[in-house]
């Protein structure tokens, strides 16, 4: 009976074994149990992984900087990142882990190599080697294959897959003939990117074995785009629509260096829906806008307002003053006159086309009804001389499509903003503003005011302080002040210039 509780008990030990053989089988095999195998497809020879690998770096053609850092990273011999003496272990199936979700963000496994990888894991796993496709090729592939998806996702899904500073300004051509092209300058954010701080750290968390946490810290954490990740779960979209998400979602990826959501009082312009949104806390005022005529477009920028001005002269660009210099009835009738760098103010009839043309002549609007500007105009610093002001043109908001300026925003509620960029809504202030803006400045004929003018009340100009973060932006996808996800057009063509970079990413 001893004998039969033994035998027992060796059969008990030997199926849990088989069991947990069956549980763990082959799981992060080390490279010192291959070498221990006598089969050649199976004997590893870490110089012959050197020479595979610097093979693929030869053979391959990615023009992303991560891909061309990975070429550089093995070709100039550094260590191997994810095999070594415990062979392939989970920092693999970490990583594939976040791949196996990039479809969800509108990017293709296939442009990481996914598939690849994972059917060269199971060989290693399942010892499925042959002499054609031994060991040392097999770990040639996986540890470039996985450190260019690593690099790839930790910069693209961080910092984007688009460099919009360089796609932007060369997707609007200003001039060109057989030798060169010139583009208009249409971008202007402060932006961060991958430096070489950046590469070394995430190739440090390889090595410390902390991929996941990596991976996990770089993930887009705006309201925005995890707003865009469940829409794009849609069933129901339309190409175009899931086309404007993976833009959209893409825009989201960029570092810039100032956003809304830091600050809880801001101005936002969202170009493609002509439309502005005040935000302080919890409240939002909006209003429709004009924006900039495909030839002089609004350019996308982030500043500060930092002054209103009220009834301000407006300094006719060249652009507008050579077609009309010499025209004194057009010039008078708009309340016009002639700054001459050598003479000073001169009338109408003093306009020179030669002289605008050379720079010694330009043509000024003066303040009050009817000018271009408006009554009122709010300042900000940035390399294009465009502002938010009002119009004298206020039909253009009974419009849909409103790209109607020469690059300037033209806002529907001039004074609703006034007030709403004033710290302190001070009542004598507001009421000086609404006066200032409503006065009738034009002189009539005899050079007399229309009406009697309280100067006192007037006033020029009103600094805004603290100044007030303005972002021109544009989102083709953006929800509304209800919450709705609105889809705009594409009235400038940047979605189509960032879908031609991603077309292979999304394929």
């Amino acid at each position: 009976m001893y004998r039969n509780f033994i035998l027992l008990l060796l059969v008990a030990f030997l199926f849990m074994a088989c069991k947990e053989e069956k549980r763990f089988s082959n799981k992060d095999i080390t490279m010192e149990a291959f070498s221990a195998m006598k089969t050649p497809s199976f004997a590893i020879n870490s110089r012959i992984i050197r020479q595979h690998l610097q093979q693929i770096v030869k053979a391959d053609t990615g023009k992303f900087v991560a891909e061309k850092r990975t070429r550089t990273y093995y070709r100039e011999k550094n260590p191997f990142l994810w095999i070594d003496r415990h062979g392939i272990d989970d920092r693999a199936d970490s990583l594939i882990a976040y791949l196996e979700h990039v479809q969800e963000t509108g990017i293709s496994t296939s442009f990481y190599k996914l598939d690849k990888m994972k059917k060269d894991l199971e060989k290693l796993r399942q010892l499925n080697l042959t002499d054609e496709d031994d060991i040392n090729r097999v770990m040639a592939r996986l540890e470039f294959n996985l450190t260019r998806a690593y690099m790839l996702y930790a910069v693209c899904q961080r910092y984007g897959y688009v460099n919009p500073t360089y796609t932007l300004n060369h997707c609007a051509v200003k001039d060109s003939n057989s030798t060169h092209v010139t583009y208009f300058h249409v971008f202007d954010v402060g932006m961060s990117y991958a430096g070489d701080g950046y590469y070394q750290s995430i190739i440090n968390k390889v090595k410390h074995d902390s991929v996941g946490n990596l991976l996990q810290s770089i993930q887009p954490k705006g309201k925005l785009y995890s707003r865009l990740l469940n829409e794009l779960k849609r069933q129901d979209l339309s190409a175009t629509e899931r086309q404007k998400i993976i833009c959209n979602l893409e825009r989201c990826r960029w570092q810039v260096k100032d956003s809304p959501e830091k600050h809880n009082k801001y101005v936002m312009v969202n170009i493609p829906a002509f439309r502005l949104y005040a935000h302080d806390g919890d409240s939002v005022l909006t209003m429709k806008v004009g924006c900039g005529k495909d030839n002089t477009r609004t350019p996308l920028l982030h500043s500060h307002i930092k002054r209103m001005d009220i009834n301000p002269k407006w300094f006719v660009p060249k652009s507008i003053a050579k077609t009309i210099a010499g025209r004194s009835g057009y010039l008078r009738r708009n309340n016009m006159y002639v700054m001459d760098r050598k003479e000073g103010k001169l009338p109408p009839e003093r306009s020179s086309y030669q002289r605008v043309m050379d720079g010694k002549q330009y043509i000024v609007q003066a303040g009050g009804p009817g000018n271009s500007l408006g009554r009122i105009i709010f300042r900000f610093d940035n390399n294009f001389s465009v502002y938010l002001h009002d119009t004298n043109s206020p039909w253009l908001f009974n419009s849909g499509r409103r790209a109607v300026s020469h690059g300037c925003v033209r806002v529907e509620k001039p004074y609703d903003l006034a007030v709403f960029l004033l710290k302190k809504k001070d009542e004598d202030l507001m009421e000086r503003i609404k006066y200032s803006m409503t006065a009738n400045l034009v002189e009539n004929a005899e050079g007399q005011d229309d009406e009697l003018i309280d100067q006192e009340k007037l006033i020029s100009s009103v600094n805004v302080a603290p100044e007030v973060p303005v972002f021109l932006d544009y989102f083709t996808c953006y929800p509304s002040t209800s919450g709705t996800l609105n889809y705009y057009n594409d009235v400038y063509g940047y979605d189509r210039a960032i879908n031609k970079e991603m077309r292979r990413l999304t394929e």
